[in-house]
């Protein structure tokens, strides 16, 4: 899978980019590498596990394959701003398997130079890898392998990719 890197010339330069999806949770701007997301869907009806984390509202089937649904306002400490039918849901890539992040909205694909990226310590988020500057925001750069390794549902995701239940939701395109 290649990394959405390229050397465009806008503005005279020849300078390296990446490409990132920008959104909203709380108040606050994030970006995920457009290489790892899957779709921005819609809410849906979710599979709803017992025993999970207030932020893991539950599963939905995917092209296939079963994906945790994350309330990253929940996750992050944001407070809780209510679902609606056109709340957004970004389905992502993983090294684990997907992952749906559930935020406030989901804007549009920046090109940030690789030059406005910089790398963050964890000790202010562990979730937050890098912020790019952005002209008019920062857009906190996500790790969204720890967001998926830290969604462990246990046994309950493990009898669910056994054999799919049956009415569980899907999201078959």
């Amino acid at each position: 899978m290649s990394k959405h890197t390229k050397n465009p010339e806008p503005k005279g330069t020849d300078e390296a980019v990446k490409y990132y999806l920008s959104f909203r949770v709380g108040h606050q701007w994030y970006g995920v590498d457009v290489d790892d997301i899957l779709e921005v869907m819609h809410f849906m009806t979710l599979a709803e596990l017992p025993g999970t984390p207030p932020d893991v509202l539950g599963l939905l089937t995917f092209r296939g394959e079963i994906m945790p649904v994350i309330d990253l306002r929940i996750r992050f400490g944001a407070g809780d701003a209510g679902l609606r039918l056109d709340t957004p849901i970004i389905g992502i890539h993983t090294p684990e398997g997907p992952l749906g992040l559930v935020v406030d909205d989901a804007d549009d694909v920046e090109e940030v130079a690789l030059s406005q990226i910089s790398a963050q310590t964890r000790t202010a988020s562990p979730y937050v890898t890098s912020v790019a500057r952005l002209a008019d925001r920062l857009l906190l750069l996500l790790d969204t392998e720890l967001l998926r390794a830290q969604t462990r549902l246990g046994a309950a995701e493990a009898v669910v990719k056994a054999g799919e239940p049956a009415g569980a939701p899907s999201n078959e395109p």
